[in-house]
């Protein structure tokens, strides 16, 4: 029962991992697919009105990404340590 847990949980890691990755290219999408949705969310308030400038945006993509990836190769060092006990 405890490996089934274990393995959920992983499993929910990976999930979210790929959603992180991906995350960034959806984000860009909605900011940028209509010009008054864009104004709407840059005149709003912290940290909204950031993600008019290209450097935030960069940021916050990078750092998606990197949490995307330490999400996945975290589960899957777990997945093939508990493997080889």
């Amino acid at each position: 029962m405890e490996e089934i847990k274990k393995l959920s949980i992983l499993d929910i890691m990976v999930g979210l991992g790929f959603l992180l990755i991906i995350s960034p290219f959806i984000i860009y999408w909605f900011i940028t697919s209509d010009y008054e949705r864009y104004i709407c969310i840059i005149s709003g308030s912290y940290p909204f009105n950031q993600l008019g400038s290209g450097v935030f945006q960069l940021w916050l993509y990078i750092a998606l990404i990197c949490i995307g990836l330490l999400l996945i190769s975290t589960s899957i060092i777990i997945k093939i340590s508990t493997n080889k006990t």
